[in-house]
């Protein structure tokens, strides 16, 4: 750690005691340390022994199996499915144990799908990650789609009597306290929609981290959300003090100076981008910039990545994930910009280079699916073709068939004349 801290300028030393917290907190996250590889068995048994890490899969049957009641005075850890009531909130729940006292939950985000289609409900996000981390994995999905199964987006807002983000918060805190996970190791994550429940149900769980990625921080300038929430009687987003208070997530941040925010935003999608960075320029000092920024608990990431069909959509991969699990640690314990930086601009450069693989695959694959369609289709005029040939060999033996019966028929009559004029003349005897 020494060595460390010689090696940087004497304004970007953080204490040994700070340090030492840091790295020791990190290190639990068992992804950070390499496997060690046995040296029994040859080349090709090494080989299969990394496949089986790296090709391991989440078991389905944990997501799948039938939701079980949980109820928050139970004192027993309910099983990986399970759902619970609170008031007239409905909380579709999956739950996965892990070795540490580190729960991370995942909230689920907009509904919308391609071709105006609305995903099914309950969706997990990020379920399957679990085989890939040693912490607890909890997802919530969104209440608000029970509620109100038209929903496009929800935010576990609630409605004007009744507010599910706090619903929400006590679930989580119930589930962490059966876990042993204290509140300043919970840490809450979303995406777009579900970045800004995070953050929202961060104003009831002290101590707690938090990770937004493109998440809709100003609700009022999405005009598309505003108006279908608008639909439901119960929702009043245009006058509401209500609405605007569970809302000011700039006040949230700034009330909550135990809790760490980190918010990640793509700079190549412009719905974000346009919204999110004058958003937080006007609340917050961070001197916003490529990478991170910071301004007390508040830290601004800023990254690129275009979109297979829109860049907000360029979320994290699991191993983007635990880039971010291990900054979002480092600055609840305490870490600066600089003692980050370094990961992050490689996140950055991974995130960058990932989205351009699967822009170019994505664009492959319109490829083949375009000569696919066009070797389909003369497959199909060579079907006609083939028909048509069949057809015009079929007239044409028909035609041969007539032409011979016809002649047969002339020779036939021809002959039948000759027999009768010679049997004719044979009639009349000799002259």
């Amino acid at each position: 750690m020494q060595k460390i801290n010689r090696i940087l300028p004497p304004g970007m030393r953080s204490s040994n005691t700070v340090m030492n917290r840091i790295v020791d907190e990190i290190q639990k996250l068992r992804y950070t340390h390499s496997r060690e590889i046995s040296e029994n068995g040859g080349w090709q048994e090494t080989v299969n022994r990394v496949k089986s890490v790296i090709e391991t899969k989440a078991d389905p049957s944990l997501v799948s199996a039938d939701p079980q009641k949980f109820s928050l005075e139970s004192e027993k850890l309910p099983p990986n499915r399970f759902f619970t009531d609170i008031h007239s909130a409905h909380f579709e729940c999956f739950l996965k144990k892990g070795d540490l006292d580190y729960l991370v939950v995942f909230f689920s985000g907009a509904r919308s799908r391609a071709g105006g289609k609305l995903a099914p409900y309950p969706t997990f996000s990020s379920w399957s990650w679990y085989k890939d981390l040693n912490v607890s994995v909890l997802c919530i999905d969104d209440p608000m789609y029970k509620t109100y199964p038209e929903m496009v987006i929800g935010w576990y807002y609630g409605n004007d009597r009744e507010d599910y983000r706090s619903y929400t918060a006590l679930l989580i805190r119930k589930i962490a306290s059966l876990l042993g996970v204290p509140d300043n190791h919970i840490v809450l994550y979303g995406r777009s929609g579900g970045g800004t429940a995070a953050i929202a149900v961060s104003d009831y769980i002290s101590g707690s981290s938090v990770c937004s990625i493109n998440a809709q921080i100003a609700l009022n300038a999405y005009s598309y959300y505003a108006d279908q929430f608008a639909k439901h009687p119960e929702i009043d987003i245009y006058t509401s003090k209500d609405f605007q208070k569970r809302n000011d997530f700039a006040g949230i941040i700034k009330r909550h100076p135990e809790n760490t925010y980190l918010m990640i935003t793509n700079i190549f999608s412009k719905s974000d981008a346009e919204r999110s960075i004058p958003y937080y320029r006007k609340h917050f000092n961070a001197p916003l910039k490529y990478g991170i920024s910071s301004d007390a608990n508040f830290h601004s990431w800023l990254y690129s990545a275009w979109g297979v069909s829109d860049a907000h959509n360029s979320f994290d991969s699991v191993s983007l994930f635990k880039m971010i699990l291990e900054i979002l640690l480092a600055f609840s314990n305490g870490a600066s910009d600089t003692e980050v930086s370094i990961l992050a601009q490689f996140a950055n450069e991974y995130w960058f280079e990932r989205y351009n693989h699967i822009i170019k695959r994505d664009r492959y694959e319109k490829d083949i699916q375009k000569l696919e369609k066009q070797i389909a289709e003369l497959d199909s005029e060579n079907s006609l073709l083939e028909e048509q040939v069949r057809i015009l060999k079929r007239k044409l033996r028909n035609r041969f068939l007539r032409r011979v019966k016809l002649f047969i028929k002339k020779r036939i009559c021809n002959q039948n004349h000759q027999l009768n004029w010679w049997f004719a003349q044979a009639l009349k005897g000799p002259p």
